[in-house]
């Protein structure tokens, strides 16, 4: 597993550095001319700065690392230049275990450059899992710091971490589903499309 999470980030990075995207450029250039009898000495100092201006409104992620226990997609939607919402999907991925999950999160960049870039997302998710005669409904609130890139022109690459409050209803007697309350991690890899 940690294989395949190292392989992950080594491609990603790799992906980064290879990606195209619109950008705008500024230079500031500034020439010293110098005369000493027939000799000219030109001394020139460029200053360039580089930053993505791809306008994107939407984005469709998925999270690989929570493939072991749920297929995920999200759909993300720009609100305004420091506000992004967005909704998704789950179901799990044993195929002993059944259900679904919904989640809902607001992502707020305080550069107002969204959907790129640092933000802070406070989230709620509500799942419904059930095996045999045992169900569970945990539903959890939470936040997360993240960043948001974009190494190609409609590739989004996207890593965050923070934490979830879990709470829910367990049946009884409920010894493999387990219980859901109480704080756990959370760990984010994103990977998807922008428009």
């Amino acid at each position: 597993m940690i294989r395949l999470i190292c392989s992950l980030l080594v491609m990603c990075a790799f992906l980064a550095q290879i990606g195209v995207a619109q950008t705008l450029t500024k230079e500031k250039r500034r020439s010293v001319e110098k005369t000493e009898g027939d000799t000219t000495t030109t001394e020139s100092v460029i200053i360039s700065q580089s930053e993505d201006i791809t306008p994107r409104s939407q984005m469709i992620l998925v999270n690989p690392l929570k493939f072991l226990l749920f297929y995920n997609l999200s759909y993300f939607h720009t609100l305004s230049p420091s506000v992004t919402l967005g909704a998704g999907l789950q179901f799990p991925t044993p195929h002993e275990v059944q259900g679904f999950g919904l989640s809902a999160e607001i992502r707020f960049y305080p550069s107002g450059k969204s959907p790129r870039g640092f933000y802070v997302a406070p989230n709620i998710a509500y799942n419904k899992i059930w095996s045999g005669q045992e169900k569970t409904e945990p539903f959890s609130v939470g936040a997360l710091l993240g960043w948001q890139w974009f190494p190609g022109d409609d590739f989004a690459m996207g890593l965050g971490i923070g934490a979830d409050y879990y709470t829910g209803s367990v049946s009884d007697g409920n010894d493999d589903i387990g219980r859901y309350d109480g704080w756990a991690p959370a760990l984010r890899f994103d990977i998807g499309y922008a428009w």
